[in-house]
C-alpha cells in the first residue's frame, strides 16, 4: 500500500478517475443542441453541433453503444 507521504498525482496507477474538463449542453439561437467541452489549458473549446432533427438519433445511437459496452453478450431467451 502506498503510503501518504509517497502520493503522487503523476501515478497512473493510483488515479481511478480521469480528470475531465466540464461539458455543457443547450440550444443555439437556430435550435440546435450545442455540446461543449471546456478546455481548461487555454485554447479553445471543443464544440459539436447537432441539427435539432437529429437529436434523437444521436441519444439513441450513444444508447446503442453504452448498451453494447455494458451487456456485449445477448442473452437468449429460455
Amino acid at each position: 500500500m502506498t503510503e501518504a507521504n509517497d502520493f503522487s498525482w503523476s501515478d497512473e496507477a493510483l488515479i481511478v478517475v480521469k480528470r475531465v474538463d466540464a461539458i455543457a449542453l443547450y440550444k443555439n439561437p437556430e435550435g440546435d443542441i450545442v455540446i461543449r467541452q471546456e478546455r481548461r489549458s487555454g485554447g479553445e473549446d471543443n464544440v459539436v453541433i447537432v441539427p435539432a432533427q437529429y437529436a434523437y438519433t444521436l441519444v439513441e445511437s450513444v444508447q446503442r453503444m453504452l448498451k453494447a459496452q455494458l451487456f456485449p453478450h445477448p442473452v437468449e431467451p429460455r
